[in-house]
Order: structure tokens, then C-alpha cells, then sequence
């Protein structure tokens, strides 16, 4: 049994050996060596990683008051690791562009690249610029674009900067950041990323979000009709009941239109357009639909 970091746990856990291959420096050889090839399994979550151990005897040392030996063993594991980062979930409704850039640096800071790390963090405000059409002539305007589009606040287009900086550094000087800077970089980055593309696929299904999206309000109206019994006719506000409020004014008629067309051409079933008439919801006449 052994303490090992576990990547699926985020903290150092039991491990215990399923397969072990020493090998080492024979008897007759001046210089002592081993090295370990080692199938291990985390005892809480079961997650099973490769890890070799390599030492010599120029890897160990006496304790200063001699009572016993500190172990120097070189120890790797595979796959490797970010220790205490999780990866973006959700990761596939991030663009192809911007999701390869960020697997790729990811990629390259589990390998200590740390030079490619920051020119990948650098590479994703890129692509994210690219991706949201925001012009310039260089990253500095773009970035500065992005904040008066309002895409993003003047504090995070500062953060940005710092990471232009770090890329820059990087690319042009061939200067090698630490791994505590690529660290923060890299929350920075991820931030800007969960909040234009990650966050409101949750918000959307756990919090009362405002619909201005047809397909949104689309799904929402054939969900509704689900328990609806057959030949009941219902307004939309009836229909939607209190989730009515999160459609603005200026989208209902756009929208009840669309489910109109959608409808009558067949693209939506077991729903027909109703008759307009009056409704005890709205107290005037509206659009009334009901379930075939």
C-alpha cells in the first residue's frame, strides 16, 4: 500500500499494487540502481494508473542525526496529471477551435512544456477573439474589444493582459514562466471560457433563465403539452404558466408565429393550432393551441 495522488479523487489516497516489475543493477556492478514498473488502484475511487519508481544509490541520504535514511526516488505516473485541476466539464459545447487549443495546452502543462503552456493560454484568448468576431489589429485591442462589447468586464480584460503578456514573454523573448503563474493563468482562462460558453447550459436547466432563443422556447412548448389532455386548448400563457415571464414581450409574437409555421408544416406533432379566442389567463383574445 502506498500514498499516491489520485487525479480522479484530487488528493493523495491509499493506492495498492495490481502488477510490479523490478528490475535493477546486478551484483557485480559498482553502481546501485532499480526501478519499478507498477499498476496501482486507488482503494477509494478505483482509479487505476501506471507509475515507475526509479532510485540509485546517489538518491538516498542520511538524516542529519542519523537515525535514518531519506528516501530521493524519482517517482512518475501515467497518465499524467494537472495535481488538484479539474478539466473544464461540459467541454464538447466549447467551439472546436477554442476546445483543441485549450486540450492541447492542458496537454503541454501535464508535461512541464511551460513554454508552450503559455503561448497555448495566450493562443485560447486568440481563438475565443476569432470566435466571437471581435477585430484588431493586434491581441491588445482585441482584447480590448471584448470589453466593449461587454463580452467581458474591465477587470477580466486586465487579467487578459497579463496572460498577452506572459504568451508574449514567451514566443518573443523565449523566457520560461514558473508554473505558479501558468497556474493562475490558466483559472483565468478557464473562467473567461465557463462564462461565455459553460455556465448557462446549467443555468438553463437549473435556474429560470430569460428565453430569447427560438429553440429554447420551442422546447419548453412541447415539454409543457406533455401532460396535457387530449383536445385541451391552452394560450401560451396558460400553457407556460409561470415560466411565461422569462419569455420578453418583444419575442411572443416572433415566437408564437414560428410554433405556428413549425406546426402546420408537420416539423412539430400531436399539437394543433387552435382557434383564437378569449383567454381566462389574459382576459383578451389570443392564439390557443391544443394536443391531437
Amino acid at each position: 500500500m502506498s500514498k499516491d495522488y489520485c487525479p480522479s479523487c484530487y488528493q493523495n489516497t491509499n493506492h495498492r499494487s495490481l502488477f510490479k516489475e523490478h528490475i535493477g543493477s546486478k551484483n557485480y556492478e559498482d553502481f546501485h540502481w532499480s526501478e519499478d514498473y507498477e499498476v496501482i488502484r486507488c482503494e477509494g475511487c478505483e482509479n487505476i494508473q501506471y507509475r515507475t519508481t526509479y532510485s540509485d544509490e546517489s538518491m538516498t541520504a542520511y538524516h542529519p542525526d542519523g537515525d535514518y535514511e531519506v528516501d530521493y526516488s524519482d517517482y512518475k505516473y501515467y497518465p499524467k496529471n494537472l495535481k488538484g485541476h479539474k478539466i473544464l466539464k461540459n467541454i464538447y459545447h466549447i467551439p472546436d477551435k477554442i476546445r483543441i487549443v485549450y486540450i492541447e495546452t492542458i496537454e503541454a502543462m501535464k508535461n512541464n512544456c511551460y513554454l508552450l503552456s503559455a503561448v497555448g493560454l495566450r493562443a485560447i484568448i486568440e481563438a475565443i477573439c476569432i470566435e466571437q468576431n471581435i477585430t484588431g489589429r493586434n491581441l491588445e485591442l482585441k482584447i480590448n474589444n471584448l470589453s466593449k462589447n461587454k463580452l467581458i468586464t474591465e477587470k477580466d480584460s486586465n487579467r487578459l493582459h497579463t496572460i498577452r503578456f506572459l504568451g508574449n514573454d514567451s514566443v518573443h523573448e523565449m523566457e520560461v514562466p514558473k508554473e505558479d503563474k501558468l497556474n493562475i493563468a490558466l483559472k483565468i482562462v478557464e473562467s473567461l471560457i465557463d462564462n461565455l460558453y459553460l455556465i448557462d447550459i446549467d443555468a438553463n436547466i437549473l435556474l429560470d433563465t430569460i428565453i430569447t432563443d427560438y429553440e429554447m422556447f420551442r422546447n419548453l412548448f412541447v415539454r409543457k403539452f406533455i401532460p396535457i389532455a387530449q383536445n385541451e386548448e391552452k394560450s401560451i400563457k396558460e400553457l407556460l404558466g409561470k415560466d411565461y415571464r422569462r419569455i420578453e414581450t418583444s419575442y411572443i409574437a416572433n415566437f408564437t408565429q414560428q410554433i405556428m409555421d413549425e406546426i402546420n408544416n408537420n416539423i412539430i406533432g400531436n399539437i394543433s393550432v387552435g382557434i383564437i379566442k378569449n383567454s381566462t389567463v389574459e382576459n383578451s383574445l389570443v392564439q390557443h393551441f391544443y394536443k391531437n
